[in-house]
């Protein structure tokens, strides 16, 4: 439970958001285009720490500390592969989405096909990417915040008990938020504080607009960052020093010392693992090409200039500054619970082991860490923050939950209302009009995603289904930018082909272990299997289908400038070369670079020289071809 001090910093935050809603209520009110993009005025380095503040969510990490207590430091691959899909949404998209001059992503689609096919996929793309993926991911943010509130919010012991017992008795359980593994009494406390989260965020959201999402997205980026690196210093002063940690791990089992390698051992297993990570996860993603809240942020750059140097910020700040504060947090939950990892065969042996080997922390603590590694964040809070840090800490994750939840209702909100609204029910609404269908819609998407929460187990989990379901869209929105022949069909496709293939795999898998004696479906073959499918089909489709009109193209050529191969173009496929090497030494500067820290921080000074001397040429080169861009 929080002591008075604790409450009252999270009182003064919550106060402070909802102040910068309300304060900028009147100029959110002019105009859709100051609703959603804050009138195309922003500087890059608000937009860009957006991002960041945006990419930092509650759920974040809590899943990266399961996946290096299960899988070690190496595990994060996973999403430090990621850094080729942000990259190629900075070098190669930025400006030519700020010059674009769409409202939302989606309206991009009839620009580039036209209407007619164009409209229909703009249409249907809404609706999907507003309703059913993002509730996922915000369904996965809300489920994250209730984990993290679990150890310290108890509303049966706040409220009165006739007031609780009333509110439990007479609640309907289809809007309880439902958490595998605990009472009805944990799960109305989650409930409650969901709830009044959702009130909050809803409140600024809903007057602020875009520049009330971004003002405080600055203020929570610093409060998260800023408590994110003092809990993980504390965490490993309570675990006695980083050398004491890896020493207890490198004494726990041979495979509780691989945990601490950057690397995993390449056997053939990790070998397919990095390949799909490095060839074919970047370009499968649904933002492979900056599309959605990213794009929504390139689009209130006030030049395409400030576009692209505040997405090289957010992939800088991504990958260099939050890595590591996670990852520690990782390493001592790993320390501290020393079965942490899951590695015995009878959980319910393995819980009651690490109860009694964890003596200082409650049996019950130490059990749903055993059973959730992910818990392993909120639960090393709980002990190791002193009163007034631990309002603070918990503060700062309350603002990435808000931060990330604010900008995916506004984005989502953006798609239902310009996109659908405004396209094809009354196209002839009046701002006022406008206005009000978006904050009704941001409202909307809000209340779903409330309850698509209740429906998510792990969070690492609902991660990768959501890469795998929605893999078919990552090539066809990079097509679309570089190749003149792309055309709706090729996303249709894509989308269609992907959405099939998952369903297939994941409802023919339990026979075919049945049958074959399969292990678990690993989610990373899962995106192999519907991404490579479903690029392989949109490619064909493409080719026995007609390509765009010529005067559609020739319009959005003009007006975009694209990179690429366009008939009889040779300046688009200078800059496409130029940009594929600009690039490619980005991210080995990047990914360089973030491991520098890593071995500083394991005693590892050797190692961290050579990724030095590898991370600082490749800056520099980038920086010389960044110069030289045509």
């Amino acid at each position: 439970m929080f002591a008075p001090l604790d409450w009252i910093i999270l009182g003064l935050y919550l106060l402070l958001a909802l102040v910068a809603g309300l304060a900028l209520s009147k100029k959110a009110s002019s105009s859709m285009e100051s609703y959603f993009l804050a009138d195309r005025n922003l500087p890059w380095w608000w937009l860009g720490t957006s991002m960041v503040a945006t990419t930092f969510a509650a759920d974040t990490p809590l899943a990266i500390t399961g996946i290096t207590v299960k899988q070690g430091i190496s595990g994060n691959w996973f999403w430090w592969s990621w850094a080729l899909s942000y990259m190629a949404g900075a070098i190669f998209f930025a400006r030519k989405w700020r010059k674009s001059e769409v409202l939302t992503d989606i309206e991009f689609i009839e620009l580039r096909y036209g209407q007619g096919e164009g409209s229909f996929l703009r249409l249907f793309k809404a609706g999907y990417m507003s309703l059913v993926m993002n509730s996922i991911i915000l369904g996965w943010v809300f489920r994250a915040m209730a984990k993290i509130t679990t150890p310290f919010v108890r509303w049966n012991e706040i409220l009165s008990p006739e007031l609780y017992q009333g509110l439990l008795a007479h609640w309907p359980s289809i809007l309880l938020f439902q958490t595998d593994g605990y009472s009805a009494i944990a799960n109305m406390n989650h409930t409650i504080t969901l709830l009044l989260l959702f009130a909050g965020v809803v409140v600024y959201s809903i007057f602020g607009g875009i520049r009330g999402v971004i003002l405080t997205d600055l203020l929570q980026f610093g409060m998260a960052m800023a408590g994110s690196f003092v809990f993980a210093y504390l965490a490993v002063d309570y675990a006695g020093g980083m050398e004491n940690i890896t020493r207890t791990i490198s004494q726990s089992s041979p495979a509780s010392a691989a945990h601490l390698d950057l690397f995993p051992d390449f056997t053939t297993t990790t070998i397919s693992l990095f390949a799909v990570y490095f060839l074919v996860q970047w370009w499968s993603q649904y933002f492979s090409d900056g599309s959605g809240y990213l794009a929504q942020r390139m689009n209130t750059a006030r030049s395409p200039e400030d576009a692209t140097r505040g997405s090289l910020w957010f992939v800088f700040a991504n990958f260099m500054l939050r890595t590591w504060p996670w990852v520690v947090v990782g390493l001592v939950t790993l320390a501290v619970f020393p079965m942490a990892d899951g590695s015995a065969t009878d959980l319910a042996a393995h819980c009651q082991e690490l109860a009694a080997t964890v003596p200082q922390f409650a049996p019950h603590d130490a059990s749903i860490v055993c059973a959730d590694p992910e818990m392993g964040y909120p639960i090393l809070m709980k002990y190791v923050l002193p009163v007034g840090l631990l309002g603070f800490v918990f503060a700062g994750l309350m603002a990435a939950f808000m931060s990330t939840v604010d900008t995916h209702i506004n984005w989502a909100g953006s798609y239902l209302v310009n996109d659908i609204y405004l396209r094809f029910i009354n196209r002839t609404a009046d701002p006022k009009q406008q206005v009000r269908a978006s904050r009704l819609s941001v409202f909307t998407v809000a209340a779903i995603s409330m309850f698509v929460a209740g429906q998510i187990g792990s969070i690492e989990a609902a991660w990768k289904f959501l890469i795998a379901l929605a893999a078919g869209m990552g090539l066809p929105q990079l097509l679309r930018w570089v190749w003149w022949r792309a055309n709706a069909w090729t996303e249709i496709s894509g989308m269609g082909a992907s959405l099939l293939l998952t369903i297939v795999l994941y409802a023919s898998y339990p026979y075919l272990q049945g049958q074959f004696g399969w292990g678990e479906l690993q989610a990373e073959y899962a995106l192999l299997f519907t991404a490579v499918g479903s690029g392989l089909i949109c490619i064909l489709v493409t080719m026995l289908t007609a390509p765009t009109r010529n005067a559609t193209l020739d319009a959005f050529i003009q007006k975009v400038q694209p990179s690429g191969f366009w008939r009889g173009d040779s300046r688009a496929r200078a800059e496409f070369y130029h940009d594929c090497s600009l690039w490619l030494t980005g991210n080995v500067a990047i990914l360089a670079g973030m491991l520098i820290p890593g071995y500083l921080m394991l005693g590892r000074p050797g190692a961290a020289l050579v990724c030095a001397l590898v991370a600082l040429p490749a800056a520099l080169f980038t920086h010389r071809l960044w110069k030289g861009r045509p």
